[in-house]
């Protein structure tokens, strides 16, 4: 894996280089744009190896960030239904204003219809 993120590195690299020294001699600003994006790439190929790097060296990170998510993902769900059996519609009631009353049955109905 070590390698293969040098090389990769490398490789991109090089490209990027390439790509700047093609924009210096045609006065293209493309190739100046090319050549930052490969060395982006570069940027977040190390970036993730020092994530896996670090992740294999410290494994309570990743028991730790799964923690989180399940106590976010836990914590959303409790929202939600908060928010559903707070927001429970109502029946609508049939009002003086018929075009009113039909927009709110149609509101009530995507209120009931939104899971699906």
């Amino acid at each position: 894996m070590h390698a293969l993120t040098v090389l990769a590195a490398l490789v991109m690299y090089r490209i990027g280089l390439w790509q700047w020294h093609k924009g210096r001699a045609e006065g293209d600003w493309l190739n100046y744009g090319y050549a930052a994006q490969w060395w982006l790439f570069v940027a977040f190929a190390v970036g993730m190896w020092v994530k896996l790097v670090l992740d294999e060296l410290q494994p309570g990170r990743v028991v730790e960030r799964e923690a989180r998510t399940e106590r976010r993902d836990r914590e959303a769900e409790e929202l939600s239904a908060t928010i559903a059996s707070a927001s429970a519609a109502a029946p609508v009631e049939d009002e003086d204003d018929e075009e009113l009353a039909a927009y709110n049955r149609h509101l009530a109905w995507l209120h009931e219809n939104a899971r699906r």
